[in-house]
């Protein structure tokens, strides 16, 4: 019961989507689903297109898959999918992509969420919206309050570090893509936010690529990376957001919750695998420089060894001068000599 696609078989785009399909991969989630699922439908009911929602409920002990059943809303419809992976199969990413397989539809926009997440009125609508001026990937922002991580020491520490580093690694992947003509020229560095909790995509998309990349945890950042592979138009788009928990104790080995765990215990905790070392970033602009293209390297995976919250603080300020030296006087350059392209 695991849905694969064939490149051969997918048929050519439609203008415009004429359904949306929500696949939402839940366990045990009885206490949080009709939240997520009231949410859902004052989406759908700003949806131009009917919605219909798969809720997967994979081995559960609770009641999720009744209270789905029992959900009922004019504007969305539930179809509700019970299923029991064997122990060595029961992972997010297997989880989600049957979830997206039994969506899926011709013609539709394939969305996704998960079981705790709460999306906003504008969700569907947001994604839409920018599936229609031509995205075949939408990736939405997920916002969450992680206060509890924040005041402790450590995760304090590697939340700052993030984000200062992170910003930088950003601006260097937002001039590579506009250079490489991944994103339109002129336009604002994207959020980069690749989320399962907020995602969209074309089903013709979905099936010209195989479906969901089979990893166990990640599978979101593995789909967009293989999306960039295969050449489909990204829109990271900030109206399409959904707000999640930051609960400690998730469904999903190496989910956030196990990340939030190790950054409030860990005295140097482990850095978001998308934050690759300057040696990494180095290579891929003097690529670049010399006409080549590179891709982003994959963010499901480490890039080499993973950093942790000392290697972003002792490799931050040579990162800033190599982004003030060479990186912003190079894009300049680059991106000068080449026509802006407006996007609604």
């Amino acid at each position: 019961m695991d849905g694969s696609f064939d490149l051969a078989a997918a048929r050519p785009r439609q203008s415009l989507p004429c359904h949306v399909a929500v696949a939402i991969p839940v366990r045990n989630e009885a206490s949080r689903l009709h939240r997520l699922l009231s949410a859902l439908a004052v989406a759908a009911e700003r949806s131009p297109c009917p919605v219909t929602a798969l809720v997967l409920a994979n081995n559960c002990s609770d009641d999720t898959a009744a209270l789905a059943r029992a959900f009922r809303h004019p504007a969305l419809g539930i179809e509700t999918v019970e299923i029991a992976f064997a122990a060595a199969e029961a992972n997010a990413g297997r989880a989600r992509r049957l979830a997206m397989d039994l969506a899926w539809r011709e013609g539709a926009l394939l969305m996704t969420t998960d079981g705790d997440a709460t999306p906003a009125p504008d969700w569907i609508a947001a994604a839409f919206q920018r599936a229609a001026l031509g995205a075949d990937v939408v990736c939405g922002t997920i916002g969450t309050d992680a206060r509890h991580v924040l005041a402790t020491p450590s995760g304090a520490r590697i939340t700052a570090a993030e984000v200062a580093y992170g910003a930088l690694v950003h601006e260097i992947r937002h001039a590579l893509d506009q250079i490489a003509g991944r994103q339109p020229v002129g336009t604002p560095k994207p959020h980069y936010i690749e989320s399962g909790a907020s995602l969209a995509i074309r089903a013709d998309a979905y099936a010209a690529i195989g479906g969901l990349p089979h990893v166990r945890s990640s599978e979101d950042r593995a789909l967009v990376h293989l999306a960039e592979r295969r050449g489909l138009a990204i829109c990271y788009d900030d109206a399409m957001h959904a707000h999640v928990s930051a609960r400690l104790f998730g469904r999903a080995e190496g989910g956030m919750a196990e990340c939030l765990r190790r950054r409030m215990t860990e005295d140097d905790p482990l850095a978001d695998q998308a934050m690759l070392r300057l040696l990494v970033l180095r290579q891929l602009w003097a690529r670049t420089m010399a006409g080549d293209r590179p891709l982003f390297p994959d963010r499901s995976v480490p890039c080499g060894r993973r950093m942790r919250a000392s290697d972003l603080e002792r490799e931050l300020p040579r990162l800033s001068a190599f982004v003030e030296a060479q990186v912003r006087p190079d894009a300049a350059l680059w991106l000068g000599a080449m026509p802006a392209v407006a996007v609604a």
